[in-house]
């Protein structure tokens, strides 16, 4: 059952109608939002629930047990062997399954969103061992409802369970739902994902990324920089949606975008984009690897960057194209580092609209470039796109393309335009929509949604994060 699908809509509408009746009572509503959790993912990975039923039971029993032991050696072997089975699972249910087509034999488990999962679960592992949660969890179905939260379990946002188990725990106030809040979300995500993602994706990036040798070098280009808007269209659309959702239920989820091609160096786009991913990756990586090699002071912090992205990398896929784009953002953040002092001094003797404006645009085609690797299956087809953007430099055919792709062309330089001018505009827009009143805000919701569904259908596309 995936989230744009009608079967899934209309389950939504009939737990809804009865979680505003029954959740008042803090226990009512974890076993409601237990057992939609169950046929959620039931019913898109089956057998595979079993398994991160069992993940969510081990780590439970084991942040109990850590709490519970005053030795720090046993604290810490309990420690890596929740690391372990996490580590262990993950592998075998995502690479391993990749690597030896392991899913091709009829009764493999496919485990669905075990990445998202394993980060939620060892996160509060962690927080329980590092006393950031000072008592664990003591019961088990509202520690459950909270790994397998629905609008979580597939791609994030990675909302750590010290903020989300003490709302889960208190009851469901519907006069406190900020409905219009949750219906901006809603249609910001439908928007974004179904109008523009879907769009560019069906009649663009998706012929030139499968067939990079039939196209320009600046057919390949324009694709590159079309792709780049469609991976945060859709990954942030889907977290609009997600936060609209969980707003819906009374949850105030982990925000995960804030307008990440307006970053002036790569350090800044990772604050900004998939925001709790990185949170996760500082807390739990990075600041413990560079704590260890403190010692070699800049070089210290040098190393742990590098090793927390080739990480990254490795966790987006086991393919190379992977691991070398994640090593190409290690080197660009490392630059960061290494060239803080002399960015500066330029700072200072430009004039700072000249300063900002070149940063930015040098961090988009960084990442432009970077997420040919990202989006591409082997490197042999990713470098071929990049040969042929710098060899093949012929624009005489401009003309002929944009007249075929005049569409195309718009959203592309709309959504640029918008991306950067919007965040002045955003809140502004946000508390206008919110004082409208729920009719005209119900009207614009179902009216945006059937305009999507003349546009792409809601459901050919499938969410690029998903199968992460």
């Amino acid at each position: 059952m995936a989230f744009n699908s009608s079967l899934f809509i209309l389950a939504f509408i009939g737990f809804y109608s009865i979680y505003t009746l029954l959740a008042k009572k803090p226990a009512y509503r974890i076993g409601l939002i237990l057992i939609f959790n169950a046929l959620f993912y039931w019913l898109l990975s089956k057998w595979g629930i079993l398994i991160i039923t069992g993940i969510g039971i081990s780590d439970f029993l084991i942040a109990k047990q850590i709490h519970a032991t005053k030795s720090e050696k046993q604290r810490r072997l309990l420690l890596y062997s929740s690391l372990t089975i996490n580590i262990g699972l993950l592998l075998t249910f995502r690479h391993f399954t990749q690597w030896f087509s392991l899913s091709d034999w009829t009764f493999w488990p496919m485990v669905a969103g075990i990445s998202f999962y394993v980060f939620r679960t060892l996160g509060y592992v962690m927080d329980v061992y590092h006393e950031n949660i000072e008592q664990p969890e003591d019961n088990l179905a509202a520690y459950l409802a909270y790994l397998g939260f629905f609008p979580l379990i597939l791609q994030g946002p990675i909302s750590p369970a010290r903020e989300f188990l003490p709302e889960l725990k208190s009851g469901f106030n519907s006069s406190a739902v900020q409905h219009g809040r949750a219906f901006f979300l809603l249609i910001s995500g439908v928007i974004k994902k179904f109008c523009l993602a879907n769009f560019l994706t069906a009649n663009f990036t998706e012929r030139v990324f499968d067939n990079p040798h039939l196209f320009t070098g600046m057919e390949n280009l324009f694709a590159a920089i079309a792709q780049a808007m469609v991976v945060y269209l859709d990954f942030s659309g889907y977290t609009d949606l997600m936060l609209g959702i969980g707003l819906l239920l009374g949850f105030n989820l982990s925000e995960n975008f804030n307008f990440p091609y307006t970053s002036a160096n790569i350090t800044e786009y990772w604050r900004r984009w998939h925001m709790s991913l990185s949170k996760w990756l500082n807390e739990y990586l990075f600041f413990p690897l560079s704590f260890s090699l403190r010692s070699l002071k800049m070089w210290g912090t040098v190393i742990a960057v590098f090793i927390t992205f080739i990480i990254s990398g490795f966790w987006h896929g086991t393919s190379l194209n992977y691991t070398f784009w994640g090593a190409l953002h290690g080197i660009a953040l490392v630059w960061d580092v290494i060239s803080a002092k002399w960015r500066s001094t330029w700072k200072s003797k430009l004039p700072t609209p000249l300063y900002t404006g070149t940063s930015v645009l040098l961090t988009f085609a960084f990442l432009v470039f970077s997420g040919i690797f990202f989006r591409q299956e082997n490197m042999t087809t990713a470098t071929e796109m990049i040969i042929r953007i710098f060899t093949d430099r012929d624009w005489s055919i401009f003309g002929q393309w944009l007249n075929d792709f005049s569409w195309v062309f718009a959203v592309m330089i709309n959504t640029i335009i918008l991306h950067w001018l919007f965040p002045e505009f955003y809140e502004q827009m946000r508390n206008l929509f919110e004082k409208s009143g729920w009719i005209i805000q119900s009207l614009l919701l179902v009216t945006v949604i059937f305009i999507a569904w003349q546009i792409s259908g809601m459901e050919p596309v499938p969410f690029i994060y998903q199968k992460f």
